[in-house]
């Protein structure tokens, strides 16, 4: 159904799609991303540091300074403590707020120590609060916190979602008897709870069936895909001559598990079997290395091969790296991505229609319409997760069925976990060795910025390079940020703090900051050398590989999630140095402190996934849009009992005809909201 039936304009039509909310069935999806729970007012003396709490007082005195761009209102309770609530930018709240009445106040409170006369007190405060009310029992409420949208204010995107709950289609796809074996709300009963929750239990039950919804479609689409599956393969691999010539021009020996890998599949394609591999292996363990050598056996035996990676930043490095190492060999290699002129994008798929060009590498590019191949007998997905499965798919329906297929993550997933994500018959292969002469990095979490900038400048003086991670690109007025440092803040901070000691620092943000080609210059050029120092938001998450870089400060660690944190970690540590991770939070909460303990613990990439699960917990991937198959990974680790139950209920469903009919047209409209189609980064 259309926005406007309830009411929206066209302006606000508009911020809803540039949220990905293009119609009323999109926005009742829109879930929270979290809750605070402001039902039991607290007492001023009882006011925890930090925390999202609700507080009930009379307003004494309302003050307006700055020309009008703070205003002070200072409320006392029925103890007769103080507490000063501020707004900022807000002037017209000094007219709306009347001194003589009690207002609830609903937002993040804090302690402040001052000292006065010698004596030392605490203030109580709290900064643009998130809800006020006259109406002080209608404001002691779950308070459900959405996703920001552009231009438009929370209380809109609150009464838009209500009256969008209101029109919606109230059928339920599921068999009453299904609702009833797994114990499970109807789909009208579990969207109101995920909006208007009145309790905690609420929530659960509504995550429950939101969960029992994103497994069941997975599973059937699993299901279906596998009963389609192809085990034989017209595209023979038997040549290798090349391949010996590749390995004998790398600066280094394979590892063991690297050589494994390699053996593993070649021989399941030597055969005439269809191979459909996962390679895993933690950051840095040389899977990059595994899908060149198979790109130049499949080219060999006179086939092509295409490697498709989730960003820009990351199809170049892989690029490069290809056309550096294969052209050589007499393969040609071309890549296509968002960054390409049409000319050039015309011409490498011009070559790849005609089989000049051997090997191609891409983003999401490599899936458009327009791209056709001569003779695809290898794709490749690299950090798999970052797409869905309906985009894995397009790249195989590229080719004729029996296409090699291989996916790469740095995610290792358990065995049985893997199996059930991409079919039975996956060669699960895991490389658990480092490259010779990598070092395990040494994380250390600090308080104190400056000596991380102090051990930085050692690591400089030894010509090595670092970098520097933000979580903004530049400040923020978002009280939710407050505190956090942006890249333009660190960039000029970093200039002062070296000024004097030649020490060059450059800057790459993601975004409209910079276009695609000032990125890629910076990245070029830190590559190069020719930055001792780059700071940077997670663009350089994936795909930056400079082995000369030994220090990665991130800044605000506290505001990453744990599974960032070990991708960012695996910048560094790429070469034979001596490498650090520096993480510089704060660490108030008890997530936080799992978080960097945990960092700080281990460097296993399963360890870490597991831990991220506990952090965040299952309930945050629940009904969301994140594409990819992370989210499922997440949900099927937390929830293994339960998605193995779903599993077989999908399974007896496929047996029986008539539940199959049922549930086959909901399977197909409920795929691509589900699985969706990743936006290039």
């Amino acid at each position: 159904m259309d926005l406007g039936i309830i009411g929206i304009n066209k302006g606000k039509v508009t911020q809803f799609k540039n949220k990905g909310i293009h119609t009323i069935e999109d926005l009742i999806k829109f879930f929270p991303r979290k809750y605070y729970d402001f039902r039991n007012p607290v007492a001023f003396k009882n006011i925890k540091d930090g925390e999202f709490q609700s507080v009930v007082g009379k307003v004494i005195e309302i003050k307006s300074i700055n020309k009008g761009n703070i205003v002070m209102v200072k409320i006392e309770d029925d103890s007769n403590w103080n507490m000063n609530v501020t707004y900022f930018k807000q002037p017209h709240m000094a007219k709306i707020i009347k001194k003589g009445l009690t207002y609830i106040f609903c937002g993040k409170a804090k302690l402040e120590k001052f000292k006065k006369d010698g004596k030392e007190y605490t203030s109580r405060k709290m900064d643009t609060p998130i809800e006020y009310s006259l109406n002080v029992e209608k404001c002691k409420r779950i308070h459900p916190i959405y996703s920001k949208i552009e231009n438009m204010s929370p209380d809109f995107l609150f009464k838009s979602i209500n009256s969008a709950l209101a029109v919606a289609d109230k059928t339920d796809y599921i068999e009453p008897e299904l609702l009833r074996k797994f114990n499970i709300l109807t789909y009208t009963s579990a969207l109101r709870n995920i909006h208007q929750p009145t309790t905690q239990d609420d929530i659960v039950k509504a995550q429950k069936r939101f969960l029992f919804d994103d497994l069941f479609f997975y599973n059937m689409h699993l299901v279906s895909e596998s009963a389609g599956m192809v085990t034989k393969s017209p595209f023979v691999i038997d040549k290798f001559v090349k391949a010996k010539e590749f390995m004998d021009s790398l600066p280094y020996d394979l590892t063991q598990g690297q050589r494994v890998a390699l053996r593993t599949m070649c021989s399941v394609m030597k055969r005439g079997d269809r191979l459909n591999a996962l390679v895993q292996g933690d950051v840095g363990c040389g899977k990059t290395t595994v899908a060149l050598l198979l790109m130049v056996v499949g080219a060999e035996s006179g086939y092509q091969s295409a490697l498709m990676a989730p960003t820009n930043v990351l199809a170049e490095q892989h690029y490069k790296e290809a056309k550096k190492l294969l052209e050589p060999l007499g393969f040609k290699v071309g890549v296509l991505s968002g960054e390409q002129t049409a000319k050039e994008r015309r011409a490498v798929i011009a070559g790849l229609k005609s089989g000049e060009i051997h090997t191609v590498v891409g983003t999401h590019s490599l899936i458009s319409k327009d791209v056709e191949f001569k003779n695809l007998a290898i794709t490749i997905v690299d950090e798999e997760h970052r797409f869905g499965v309906a985009q894995r798919e397009t790249l195989k329906n590229k080719a004729e069925n029996g296409v090699h297929t291989v996916t790469m993550s740095a995610t290792p997933i358990p065995r049985s976990l893997a199996l059930s994500i991409h079919g039975d018959n996956v060669e699960v292969i895991t490389i658990d060795t480092l490259p010779t002469g990598r070092q395990p990095v040494e994380t250390i979490h600090s308080d104190d910025e400056n000596k991380s900038y102090d051990m930085m400048y050692e690591e400089i003086q030894k010509g090595r390079q670092c970098y520097v991670v933000c979580p903004l690109i530049e400040d923020s007025e978002d009280g939710v940020m407050e505190g956090v440092d942006s890249v333009t803040d660190t960039y000029e901070k970093l200039q002062k703090y070296f000024k004097g000691k030649n020490i060059r620092v450059g800057m790459a943000v993601g975004g409209k900051k910079m276009t695609n080609a000032e990125r890629t210059e910076t990245l070029s050029k830190f590559s190069k050398g020719e930055y001792d120092i780059l700071v940077a938001t997670t663009i350089i998450e994936v795909g930056v590989n400079v082995p000369n870089s030994t220090v990665i400060l991130i800044k605000n660690a506290d505001r990453f999630g744990l599974a960032q944190l070990h991708q960012l970690r695996g910048r560094v540590g790429r070469g034979s140095h001596k490498s650090y991770c520096l993480l510089v939070a704060d660490v108030k909460t008890e997530n936080a402190k799992k978080k960097i303990n945990a960092m700080c613990e281990t460097t296993n990439g399963f360890i870490i996934a597991q831990k991220d699960l506990e952090i965040r917990g299952a309930g945050n991937f629940i009904g969301t849009q994140q594409s990819g198959d992370n989210k499922y990974v997440m949900l099927m680790l937390a929830n293994q009992d339960f998605y193995m139950k779903i599993k077989d209920e999908v399974r007896a469903i496929f047996k029986s005809p008539a539940r199959f009919n049922k549930y086959k047209y909901m399977l197909e409209e409920q795929y691509n909201y589900l699985l969706g189609i990743d936006k290039e980064d």
